[in-house]
């Protein structure tokens, strides 16, 4: 078992704040008592608050990428394991934590700079499925797709129950399968 840094403690105190209490609650002095530390003990790690959210955003990047390329490990012999694989994280609905994104979300509209590592990855992404199947526009729909559908349950706005969840991903993977034949 990987032992915890006070890096990875005080995002975990960040992470439970903006559940148990909203994403505005997210506050040096809060995520300072919550992890059990001096708030120069904080400073020590995370400059301010902007650079804590700078760090949230590039642990759950991380955590969603670790998924996604062992999903295109397991579909590496498909014609586009990367899109493929893209889709197939975003069915997992415990990959993303609602709580972080909507933090994240909420300070980038006020510093939209916040979101400069999330662009990147994203360039990287899409120069992955260029490489692997070439610049088609039915795979960057299939992926606005799928992220229309996470956006839409991470703002509770998602206009299906949540039993159809799997249906309509499960669609959405085999529009993608169809295409990549």
């Amino acid at each position: 078992m990987a032992q915890t840094t006070t890096r990875d403690a005080i995002l975990d105190a960040a992470q439970r704040i903006a559940a148990e209490r909203g994403a505005g609650r997210i506050t040096l002095d809060e995520v300072a008592r919550e992890s059990g530390l001096s708030k120069g003990g904080l400073l020590y790690h995370f400059s301010g608050k902007e650079a804590l959210l700078q760090a949230m955003l590039e642990r759950l990047i991380e955590r969603t990428s670790a998924v996604r390329e062992q999903h295109a490990g397991e579909l590496a012999d498909t014609p586009a394991p990367t899109l493929l694989s893209l889709l197939a994280t975003r069915n997992q609905p415990d990959v993303m934590d609602p709580h972080v994104a909507m933090a994240i979300l909420a300070a980038a509209a006020e510093q939209p700079a916040l979101l400069d590592p999330l662009r990147r990855h994203i360039a990287q992404v899409r120069e992955l499925i260029i490489a692997e199947a070439g610049d088609q526009p039915q795979f960057w729909l299939l992926w606005a797709a799928a992220d229309g559908l996470l956006f839409q349950e991470l703002l509770g706005i998602a206009p299906w129950p949540p039993e159809q969840r799997e249906a309509i991903h499960q669609q959405l993977q085999l529009l993608a399968e169809g295409l990549l034949k």
